[in-house]
């Protein structure tokens, strides 16, 4: 009969590592912990407050209160029913709350793996002239032994907000991801769907986004770090038009993950100097963040668009684009003579574009663009067919087709050097 008691002694240890993990990693400040042992049951209760910094709920008090069934270990495994509540700053009481916001059941095995079932009720939000409506959340995380992975999946059928300028509505958005904690820059592997997305109102035509699918990762070699997203979105429908399927792949690589672990601390530091002292000064966090940009660029980072299709009513936009910073001495007096950055890119363009889509642009009426700024584009882009930045495309009929390369402060356009001037608008 001793063992259910010394499992449940296991278990507040286990729970106290938890609480120690969990407050140092979201910056919270723990109130209260209490902990009642029992033979096969035993209750916790574990009382914290929020800083100011916290986004989602600042300067707010919170309870968690934790069931723990800890029978005979390892023939039965540990199971364990939390629930987060919300308390008033003022109360001496933890048993003082309100109707839980969370409730989670964790099974954890003898080996110390978890597996724990996540529920949320529907929750309404009323800020003033903002009404958000939560229709709950489902999910599931698994844990490895001393959080060696991660693997998380929720699920909500509905968010709606309601705004005096419009209205937003997500149906069935679900979100899975796989990490590994334990690293400055975890790694991460994720992914997000969303059935459909509308928006109304915000001086807009109807907007209605469907097959919204994003998978992205981010891992660290060598100190630098790699971050690919894979977007595909199956129809918009905009008033009456409608495009898609869009995709295309996204990367950023060869950032230093050192120096971006730096800029986070320096920004992090910037907003709580901010909020303690709104007038004060913070310029040598400026100078800080301002020297650790000059580092990141040394590190030569990459981005990469690639395999971008945009099916329209007028056929398929397609497109590569690739710009690399080049390292180069006196970055740093690059912030008071831009054309030093210039010489600096590494920019590669391929596009090819429908000839009756152009058509469209330089003759139709462009929703949400001004008068005098649709007759300027439409200019502007009559003047590309006459440089020769459009061409007819050899391998695909009725399409135009660009190549552009800037390299060293000096671009490439088809074969043919062209000034720089000659992409921008105001030329």
């Amino acid at each position: 009969m001793t063992i259910p008691y010394w499992a449940g002694g296991e278990a507040e240890q286990h729970l106290a590592q938890f609480n120690q993990t969990f407050y140092s990693a979201m910056n919270l400040k723990p109130v209260e912990n209490t902990y009642q042992r029992g033979w096969f049951r035993s209750y916790a209760v574990s009382t914290f407050d929020t800083p100011a910094t916290f986004e989602p709920a600042p300067n707010e008090r919170f309870v968690l209160l934790h069931e723990i069934e800890h029978g005979f270990v390892p023939i039965q495994s540990t199971l364990v029913r939390t629930t987060l509540h919300t308390a008033p700053l003022s109360s001496a009481k933890s048993t003082e709350v309100e109707a839980a916001l969370l409730e989670v059941r964790t099974a954890v095995q003898t080996n110390g793996d978890s597996l724990s079932t996540l529920t949320m009720p529907a929750l309404t939000i009323k800020n003033n002239n903002v009404h958000l409506q939560w229709q709950g959340l489902q999910g599931s995380v698994y844990v490895k032994h001393n959080f060696a992975t991660v693997e998380a999946e929720m699920h909500s059928p509905q968010v709606q907000l309601n705004t005096p300028q419009g209205r937003m509505v997500i149906q069935n958005a679900q979100f899975n991801v796989l990490t590994q904690p334990g690293a400055d820059f975890i790694p991460n592997e994720g992914s997000l769907s969303i059935a459909d997305m509308q928006l109304t109102g915000f001086q807009m035509l109807p907007v209605k986004l469907e097959g919204i699918k994003l998978h992205g990762s981010n891992h660290v070699i060598d100190e630098n770090l790699r971050i690919a997203v894979n977007t595909n979105l199956q129809q918009i429908h905009v008033g009456t038009e409608h495009y898609g399927p869009i995709y295309g792949d996204f990367e950023l690589r060869h950032l230093h993950a050192p120096t971006l672990q730096r800029i986070k601390n320096t920004l992090v530091k910037i907003h709580h100097q901010r909020l303690s002292s709104p007038n004060g000064g913070g310029n040598m966090a400026m100078y800080r963040l301002m020297s650790d940009g000059m580092a990141l660029l040394k590190n030569a980072p990459e981005f990469a668009m690639t395999h971008l299709h945009f099916n329209t009513p007028k056929g398929e936009l397609q497109g590569d684009l690739r710009i690399k910073i080049e390292a180069f001495e006196g970055i740093v007096f690059a912030l008071f003579n831009p054309s030093l950055l210039i010489n600096a890119l590494n920019a590669q363009l391929e596009m090819h574009i429908p000839q009756s889509l152009f058509q469209q642009l330089t003759e139709e009426t462009l929703p949400g663009i001004t008068p005098a700024a649709q007759h300027k584009i439409r200019q502007h882009l009559k003047t590309w067919l006459v440089q020769g930045i459009l061409v007819p495309a050899k391998n695909k009929p009725d399409y135009y087709y660009t190549r552009m390369q800037l390299q060293a402060g000096v671009l490439q356009v088809n074969g043919q050097r062209l000034p720089i001037t000659a992409l921008t608008i105001d030329n």
